[in-house]
């Protein structure tokens, strides 16, 4: 307990008096006061004699004494050969004189920057469902090689010296971006210096850290419509003024934007691999022409390349990263879809130009992400545990989507009709005439995960449908959970007129 009980019995008074002869009355009203306000609760081991009495550097009688108070008033009872306790005090009908309640005083108001983010918290698509199924973005958790994590902690553990204890390095682990770099040369066909590699806990911290680099209130962000809402609710937050530009069936149509309400754009923010959510590939063709259009713009894309390995395994189209000649394009990627996203570990490559900047923001931010999991991944892709698992997610990721798919059309027959087929860890429920927002909400409170589709769109129909993930769980919890979800469906229906 040692500091934190030393805290609770200096906020209920102890001590306020030198005086030794009445120290032994004032720590067992402190006591008192900590068991009342439940500080202190019930069957709470209090700290042996000798130690608290060094803790808080009076003598041991005086703490003998004060237990001995409050076990006669049964605040605690004593239990031989093992120590003291907090009795139940709950029933007991117990007087005891506290301190007036001091006057609140009034308190600083909170920036305009905070106020902003707390009133567009509501955009991002959060929520309290512990359950997994069918939650997008999810890999298939239930393989992921615990062992293998385990041992290479283990051995991080047996081997670390002093020197590596300390605060590592602001941008990340040296071993770690070499390892990133090589693996995204060799899977990606990226080609990058270790040194512009910079080491996050996933994309939203990117999308952040890139946001204080550049973003002042009123710049101009260019994003697809619809967008990851999560990154709509950033930029919204930082008070961008936010420009969509159209998907088609080719991805991001920057002709889409109209020039008249452009005035010097700072970023483009999109997903071409797998454009989110609509899981649209775009083409290589627009991948030029974006490239041309910023140079003509002087600004910067944000490739956010969220599940490449889910969407573009097979027949892979080069990224704009590796097509730019000229430095503008900020490359994001995460580990946190591919392996599980209790790791909250990614990766950005940024232009050299910002390398310094991007130093000096993250040291006044962030200090570092937890070198012990740098370690641990920096091994796990040198021993080629990540080749291997990251073949076998994908494998097992295609099983579960053609087994949810399979599953969803026998429930829901031609009344709902599945979007986003081709790729990535989602699909879109199409569901037309209902509230999305009001469906999803009641599915999440009765356990059945989903996001709704209108909250990806920042200007003209919205249309009504539901995101969902399909690879986090097995087929049998796949099949148990699509039947659960189309009977609430059905009772949604009923109990709205449907």
């Amino acid at each position: 307990m040692g500091n934190k009980l030393n805290g609770i019995l200096l906020a209920n008074g102890f001590p306020s008096s030198a005086n030794e002869g009445s120290m032994y009355q004032n720590l067992a009203f402190s006591f008192k006061k900590a068991i009342l306000n439940k500080q202190l609760r019930k069957d709470e081991k209090l700290p042996p004699t000798r130690l608290l009495a060094s803790d808080l550097q009076i003598s041991r009688s005086t703490v003998l004494k004060a237990y001995e108070i409050l076990c006669i008033e049964k605040y605690v009872r004593a239990i031989h050969g093992s120590g003291y306790y907090v009795e139940n005090i709950q029933q007991k009908k117990i007087k005891i004189s506290l301190p007036p309640a001091t006057k609140k005083n009034a308190k600083p108001d909170i920036s305009s920057r905070a106020r902003s983010f707390r009133k567009n918290v509501q955009l991002m698509n959060r929520t309290d469902n512990k359950g997994i199924a069918f939650r997008p973005g999810l890999p298939p958790l239930d393989i992921f090689p615990v062992r293998k994590w385990q041992q290479l902690t283990n051995n991080y553990w047996k081997q670390v010296t002093f020197s590596e204890m300390t605060y590592g390095a602001s941008l990340g682990l040296e071993s770690l971006r070499r390892n990133i770099a090589d693996y995204l040369r060799i899977y990606r066909n990226i080609h990058c210096d270790y040194n512009q590699v910079v080491v996050v806990t996933g994309s939203l911290h990117s999308l952040s850290m890139v946001s204080d680099l550049l973003i002042d209130q009123n710049d101009q962000v260019i994003l697809e419509n619809p967008t990851y809402a999560n990154a709509l609710a950033i930029f919204k937050s930082l008070k961008a003024k936010l420009i969509p530009t159209d998907i088609d069936d080719e991805g991001l149509n920057i002709k889409s934007v109209d020039l008249k309400k452009l005035k010097k754009p700072k970023l483009i923010y999109t997903t071409p691999s797998n454009q989110y959510p609509t899981g649209v590939q775009m083409s290589l063709k627009r991948r030029a022409e974006l490239l041309e259009w910023v140079s003509e713009q002087n600004c910067l894309i944000i490739e956010d390349d969220y599940d490449h390995e889910f969407s573009n395994w097979e027949n892979p189209v080069a990224s704009i990263f590796s097509l730019d000649k000229s430095d503008c394009v900020i490359y994001l990627g995460t580990f946190n879809k591919l392996l599980h996203p209790s790791i909250r570990l990614g990766y950005m490559i940024i232009p050299p130009f910002l390398v310094d900047e991007m130093r000096a923001v993250y040291e006044q931010t962030l200090r570092f992400i937890s070198p012990v999991t740098q370690k641990v991944m920096s091994d796990f892709i040198e021993k080629n545990h990540l080749s291997n698992h990251l073949r076998k997610v994908v494998k097992v990721s295609n099983e579960r989507r053609d087994f949810f798919v399979e599953q969803f059309q026998l429930c829901f027959g031609k009344e709902v009709k599945l979007l986003a087929l081709n790729s990535g860890l989602h699909l879109i429920a199409d569901i037309s005439q209902v509230n999305d927002v009001d469906l999803s909400k009641y599915l999440n409170d009765s356990g059945i995960t989903v996001f709704p589709y209108s909250k990806y769109f920042l200007k003209g129909p919205k249309p009504n449908g539901l995101v969902m993930g399909f690879s986090s769980v097995d087929n049998s919890i796949i099949k148990e959970k699509v039947r659960k979800m189309y009977q609430l469906y059905r009772k949604f229906l009923s109990l709205n007129g449907g």
